[in-house]
Formats: structure tokens, C-alpha cells, sequence
């Protein structure tokens, strides 16, 4: 596989755990500083709306879809998701995850809100979120807690009190999401370029493949990049090319940060910067990454990764996540 593709192309027993906030959590919700914690959501009153933590409902104002709910990715789930469509291709006995992060088996939100500090950002190579759970559950045994689809529409595959499988070393401390798109490569006609995104009078747009029968998102759905043009940048000390991500995935994924920097007190709305105050394009050092708190690309974890790539807009999604939370507080 090319270097500069994710590793993550591309959640019958499903587990729910449910757990009350106990004295111990209220008490470090009290303690933190910064906007309110959004208050839980109780199942009865599902809008479609919350994130899960430790079994905790979370507001979150864009559409998320549960493992648990109609249409979800469940990565409990320990047989293949996708079976007719296995095509002979081997199949593994699904994802891997668990309470891994050094918390007991069963963590109350407190626990959740000290182990996990960091918010890791991928790009699928894979173009939609049901190819990417196909790719990860059935034939990787991979997980990630979060996908964005092309639409905007948010996927939770996993309570955030698990340890997923996407981003090696910072897997005990973070949160994953991939987001659907095929990624950056080293040339502008490069063919998986040309093969995903197609013309018209209103610029460059989505083109899912022939072979994908079955998209899972909406009909008549059109997805456009956020910026009319290519664009090219360097990540990891190369140069780049990629289409940007959709207006929808910047509006759901700011929403999704505001709402875990609320519910996860020592993850902060901030991004790796160079000296000179850009967001840094390359992988931070043991000792930085174990000291950083808030939002990371998956180069920023890897030196062999340039996820979520150069056209990813760091700078929208830190000021409409900002906006959003202020919002919130309000």
C-alpha cells in the first residue's frame, strides 16, 4: 500500500453497557474550568443527536447514529457486518477494542474523563463511512470510535470508554474518527484523483465508483469539497494533493470536537503549531506526544501517515468548534 495512503481504509451479540455518573465524576465535573459539560441525554429523549460516554448521552446538535440504533456500525458486533458482500475475501472475527486505556473493566465517566485526552483525526481511502466499517470490521479487524460520512452524518461504532484500534501509540489516551474520503497523494492527475471527483458548472464533486452499489447516504446526495480547487501542501516533508472535505464534515466534525472537549475536560480545542504559529505538518516527538492535550492528525501520531492531509482546513474547524461551544455555554 502506498506510504502516503492511512492504514485505515475504511462496528451476534452486541454489548450496551450503561453506568450513572457517580458522586466521584460530579465532583470533577464541578472542579473543571472552561463551558459547561452538556447535560446527558436520557435515552427516552434520543434525538438522534448524542454522543455515548461511559453510557452517558451527550448533546452533540448534529445527526449522530449509535451502534445500537437502526443503521448503525457496531464494532461489538464479533462476526462479519457486511457477510454477502465478503465477495471470497477472508474475514476476521471482528474489531478489536476494550477497556484497554488502563481503567477497570467497567469505567464511570470520571475514569473516561482522566484517561483520555487527545482527539486524533483521520481520513478513510475509502470514500464513504459503510466502506470504511466494511474495510476495518470484516477484513482488518480494526476499530475507531467515530466515522463521518460524506453527508455530514455521524457514526458512533464504540462508547468512548473503549480502547480502539486506529492510531497505535495514542490508543490508550484518545478518540478516533475517520472521515470519509479518499485521501492525498503525490500528484494532482494522480489516478485515484481523477477516478473520485468529476466536473461540472459548479466545480469538483464526489464520484463514488460504479462497484460501490451500496453507499449509505441519502439519495440525490451530491458531496462538493469545501474549496472549489485542488490543493496542494506538505505533509511529513512531502508535497501533496488533495481535494478538501465537505462543507457537511466540517460542520458535524466542529460540533463533534466542541462536545468532546466539553464531556472530556483534558482534551482542549487545540491543534500541534510550528514555531511560527502554523499548524505543524509533521509527526511531534515521544516526549511532545506524550505531553500534548487536544486535537492531533494522524501524521501528527506517525511518521509513516500524512492523515487528514494538506487540504484539511485546521483553522475552521478550531473556530467553528469555538463558536459552537461559546454558543452552548450561553
Amino acid at each position: 500500500m502506498p506510504p502516503m495512503r492511512s492504514t485505515h481504509s475504511c462496528a451476534a451479540t452486541t454489548v450496551r453497557r450503561r453506568s450513572a455518573v457517580t458522586l466521584a465524576g460530579l465532583a470533577v465535573l464541578a472542579a473543571c474550568a472552561g463551558p459547561p459539560l452538556p447535560p446527558p441525554v436520557p435515552p427516552a429523549q434520543h434525538r438522534g443527536e448524542e454522543i455515548v460516554v461511559a453510557g452517558q448521552r451527550f448533546a452533540c446538535g448534529t445527526r449522530v447514529v449509535l451502534w445500537s440504533d437502526p443503521g448503525g456500525y457496531d464494532a461489538y458486533r464479533q462476526e462479519p457486518f457486511f457477510p454477502a458482500e465478503l465477495a471470497g475475501k477472508p474475514a476476521l472475527a471482528g474489531s478489536r477494542f476494550g477497556t484497554r486505556r488502563g481503567l477497570p473493566p467497567d469505567p464511570d465517566l470520571a475514569q473516561v474523563q482522566e484517561a483520555v485526552d487527545q482527539f486524533v483525526i483521520h481520513y478513510d481511502v475509502c470514500g464513504t463511512s459503510r466502506q470504511c466499517f466494511k474495510i476495518l470490521h470484516d477484513h482488518r479487524r480494526l476499530s475507531v470510535h467515530f466515522l463521518l460520512d460524506v453527508d455530514g452524518t455521524i457514526y458512533q461504532t464504540l462508547d468512548l470508554r473503549e480502547r480502539a484500534w486506529h492510531a497505535t501509540t495514542a490508543n490508550d489516551r484518545s478518540v478516533g474518527v475517520e472521515i470519509a474520503h479518499i485521501g492525498a497523494y503525490p500528484h494532482a492527475r494522480h489516478r485515484m484523483l481523477v477516478d473520485w471527483y468529476r466536473h461540472d458548472e459548479h466545480g469538483p464533486r464526489v464520484a463514488l465508483p460504479a462497484w460501490m452499489k451500496e453507499t449509505g447516504l441519502p439519495a440525490g446526495f451530491v458531496g462538493r469539497p469545501a474549496r472549489p480547487g485542488i490543493v496542494s501542501g506538505v505533509v511529513q516533508g512531502r508535497e501533496l494533493w488533495q481535494y478538501e472535505f465537505t462543507p457537511q464534515q466540517y460542520a458535524a466534525l466542529a460540533r463533534l470536537g466542541a462536545t468532546l472537549v466539553s464531556a472530556l475536560p483534558r482534551l482542549r480545542l487545540e491543534v500541534p503549531r510550528a514555531p511560527d504559529g502554523t499548524v505543524r505538518s509533521s509527526a511531534l516527538t515521544a516526549d511532545e506526544l506524550r505531553q500534548w492535550q487536544g486535537l492531533l492528525g494522524h501524521f501528527h501520531v506517525q511518521t509513516n501517515k500524512t492523515d487528514p492531509g494538506p487540504a484539511f482546513d485546521w483553522e475552521r474547524v478550531l473556530a467553528e468548534a469555538r463558536r459552537w461551544q461559546a454558543g452552548a455555554a450561553e
